[in-house]
């Protein structure tokens, strides 16, 4: 009952792809299992780099510097009485200037590598606090005796070396406990004495000298009216990121150099506030406005095995189609059980780049995974095919289609692109090839009658 004229109802080209599609959906279960993987092993080495960071320095981020000077407010009690409470007053810089020379280290953790930095860094700038022009203070109720001087930093642990601060060519000490709130957690203060009445809108230079130790990015506030940051690095493969890119750049397989010149109109925050009244600015835009650079390993072996894993179901449908116009145009009957282990065999691929790839670098790694897939499956074909044409042309498809994702990996910007073009292109050599299959008689009707005219 299952047979009609002649042909066995398993033999049908409906139930042959309905079989295809469901060892495709099968085999992408393991598919899905390997990107777990993956994920995990991302996870792994984030954790294996926070772990280096944690004893060798984090992320640095450096603000300031910022003078605070404390000054009277006066006004009335509930009996009209007049009363002075004190405030402070935090001016930023009217110049800021840095240079900074970031040398980068490897370090690894077990299998996985970080890329560490020292930087040897020279802050200079100038200030020009001015009461009277925002708040009309009197002189006589301003404290320029309790005046104090303030760097922010991400983490101290990562400071090595932080020379005398150079105000007005006099060398005062850095010392822990500068927190500045609504600026910065942790940081460095000093005192500063001996200023005058007469610093009301006087210019004063500053000048210091820094060495830090990070890891991942090293970026900066913009707090100067006019700021510059001058950078240089011996290291091949910078990201330039935050809310600025370099006013000029240069990178090259012997290091980069930037250079970085930022007025006060980019940061949305002003020169000058009262602490108990701070810009709104704070609260969402201080730390957007950081810029700076991020030191790069050349590959992520995780993200482009990511990225390949992606394409498994193209794969594995051009494989079974493969098998698919093979069963269609020979006598050989392939099984599902034999599809589903060259299914399989295509999943393992995934496995071994994502493994290999953890001890060698991405292009050897996806070539040994490749190639062991490659000769595993034409291997196989030699004997379901009965045929060693069949089945090296099986494994010239595999090159060719592993070869091109190797391209798609390396060409990002045109992935897309290309993708889109040879999947349109596999589709019309698959329209092409079946152009004349009786799909309601496939077994009967392989090839074009002899008796047919040409163009039928």
């Amino acid at each position: 009952m299952f047979e009609r004229e002649g042909r066995n109802w398993r033999d049908s080209a409906m139930v042959k792809l309905l079989s295809m599609g469901g060892l495709i959906v099968v085999l992408l279960i393991p598919v899905w299992m390997v990107g777990s993987l993956i994920a995990e092993r991302q996870n792994r080495r984030l954790q294996a780099l926070n772990e280096v960071a944690g004893t060798w320095g984090g992320t640095q981020t450096l603000g300031g510097l910022v003078l605070t000077v404390p000054f009277r407010q006066w006004h009335k009690d509930d009996h009209g009485k007049p009363v002075s409470t004190r405030v402070e007053a935090q001016f930023l810089p009217e110049s800021l200037n840095v240079e900074a020379r970031v040398l980068p280290e490897r370090r690894r953790r077990g299998i996985y590598e970080a890329v560490l930095y020292r930087t040897q860094m020279k802050v200079s700038g100038t200030f020009r606090p001015s009461f009277a022009a925002s708040w009309h203070v009197a002189p006589t109720d301003i404290l320029w005796e309790d005046a104090r001087l303030s760097i922010g930093l991400s983490e101290l642990r990562g400071l090595r070396r932080v020379g005398d601060l150079l105000w007005q060519g006099r060398a005062l000490q850095l010392a822990p406990g500068g927190a500045e709130p609504g600026l910065w957690d942790v940081g460095l203060r000093t005192p500063v004495p001996g200023l005058a009445a007469g610093a009301e809108g006087r210019e004063a230079a500053f000048a210091l000298d820094l060495a830090i130790d990070g890891s991942g990015t090293l970026s900066f506030l913009p707090f100067g009216k006019q700021t510059t940051v001058t950078m240089s690095s011996p290291w091949p493969d910078p990201s330039f990121c935050g809310a600025l890119l370099p006013e000029s750049s240069r990178v090259g397989r012997d290091g980069f150099t930037a250079r970085w010149s930022v007025p006060y109109f980019a940061r949305g925050y002003p020169q000058q506030w009262i602490v108990e009244n701070p810009p709104k600015a704070w609260q969402s835009g201080l730390q957007g406005s950081a810029f700076g650079v991020s030191l790069l390993l050349p590959e992520d072996s995780y993200e482009k095995t990511e990225t390949s894993q992606k394409y498994a179901i193209l794969f594995l449908l051009l494989t079974f189609v493969t098998f698919f116009l093979y069963d269609l145009r020979s006598p050989v009957a392939i099984h599902p059980v034999q599809q589903l282990l060259v299914g399989a065999a295509l999943c393992s691929f995934y496995l071994l780049l994502l493994s290999i790839s953890e001890h060698l670098p991405f292009g050897p790694s996806y070539a040994i995974a490749g190639a062991a897939t490659i000769l595993l499956i034409t291997g196989y074909a030699m004997a379901i095919l009965a045929g060693r044409a069949r089945a090296l042309l099986l494994g010239a498809i595999l090159t060719v289609l592993y070869g091109f994702l190797y391209v798609l990996l390396q060409a990002e910007d045109y992935a897309l692109l290309l993708g889109s073009i040879a999947l349109f292109a596999i589709l019309a050599l698959v329209m092409y090839l079946t152009r004349r299959v009786d799909w309601r008689n496939v077994r009967e009707r392989s090839t074009p009658s002899p008796a047919a005219p040409p163009g039928a």
